[in-house]
């Protein structure tokens, strides 16, 4: 049943509770097959290749596949590092240049799994969306960001005219775990979150709570972006871009992170930069074929073909098998 405009103002506004944020980040239900590879199971990954593909939800999946949806199309150390032989990325300029650089491993491009997850479940934006969603830049406990949290970004948020009112933060999990919720109450937004990303709930916790607002925005790209553009959120940028610092991270360079990594990520940036800094209404033809193109809606792969390729896989890593089982 569609929600009333008023009830939905109220889903909307009410946000969470410390109590609520805390325990949506509590440690929730991985799957019922080990995790081999990380990057094929967190933010929910493996549920949906799982449900797009039919493979089965007790075996493991021997694959790897990019982390979220970036601009950037190159490789981290983890990734050169990795014993798998096969490599899903949605992004085509990544599988353009590793085709052909691993010996051993396959660089493949297939479309985002949370896409065929979101048409087979048939979820769809609400009727009557209100509101803008925050998605606050996060940091992890190897990584931070500097000037995410000025006194200046928050007066824009409440700045922002009529129709984009009301104005909810979005955490992620590792900003709940370390307390920010807390600090951040001063500033009088309600605060929600998708929960914890190693959960299998989570894709559906993000698209139930991104499909009620009107718009949504954060200082910079974000896997989000793409997200609640393909699903017809209306999305911007607002603010000045903070500066990412690594503490610990093997895969970057330590201290104050490069703006760019290189040409091929300058031009996406810029691009995204172009398309997203200026508010709109409704999505943007220009917008969707952008976010399409890193989303893998250009690959040529079908779903037999992709379940194929992880019952090869399955079968290719039989000497693990009794680690696993």
């Amino acid at each position: 049943m569609a929600l009333s405009s008023a009830q939905n103002l109220k889903n909307v506004t009410n946000g969470m509770t410390d109590a609520e944020l805390e325990h949506a980040c509590e440690a929730k239900f991985t799957g019922s097959a080990q995790w081999v590879y990380w990057t094929s199971d967190v933010y929910s990954f493996g549920k949906c290749f799982r449900s797009w593909t039919k493979y089965p939800k007790v075996l493991p999946l021997f694959v790897e596949a990019d982390h979220g949806v970036g601009l950037a199309s190159q490789l981290f150390p983890r990734d050169f590092e990795s014993q798998t032989k096969v490599y899903f990325t949605w992004h085509l300029i990544k599988e353009q240049r590793y085709k052909n650089y691993f010996p051993k491993k396959k660089v493949i491009q297939i479309i985002h799994p949370w896409i065929p997850y979101r048409r087979l479940q048939g979820i769809t934006r609400s009727e009557r969306p209100q509101g803008t969603l925050v998605f606050f830049t996060h940091s992890t406990t190897a990584v931070k960001w500097e000037g995410h949290d000025t006194e200046e970004y928050f007066e824009q948020l409440r700045g922002l005219p009529d129709r984009f009112q009301p104005v909810v933060l979005c955490l992620h999990m590792h900003d709940i775990k370390a307390g920010l919720h807390k600090e951040l109450r001063r500033h009088g937004f309600s605060i929600v979150t998708a929960g914890n990303s190693l959960s299998t709930d989570f894709v559906d916790r993000f698209y139930d709570l991104v499909k009620d607002y009107a718009y949504a925005t954060s200082q910079t790209w974000g896997s989000q972006v793409a997200y609640c553009v393909e699903l017809g959120v209306p999305y911007f940028f607002l603010g000045e871009r903070p500066k990412l610092i690594n503490l610990a991270d093997k895969n970057l360079p330590m201290g104050e992170a490069p703006q760019y990594w290189d040409n091929f990520h300058e031009e996406y940036a810029k691009k995204a930069e172009e398309l997203f800094r200026i508010p709109v209404d409704t999505v943007t033809d220009e917008q969707r074929v952008f976010v399409e193109s890193i989303l893998g809606f250009d690959s040529r792969l079908t779903r037999r073909q992709v379940s194929w390729i992880l019952w090869r896989e399955f079968f290719r890593n039989w000497r693990q098998w009794r680690a696993i089982f």
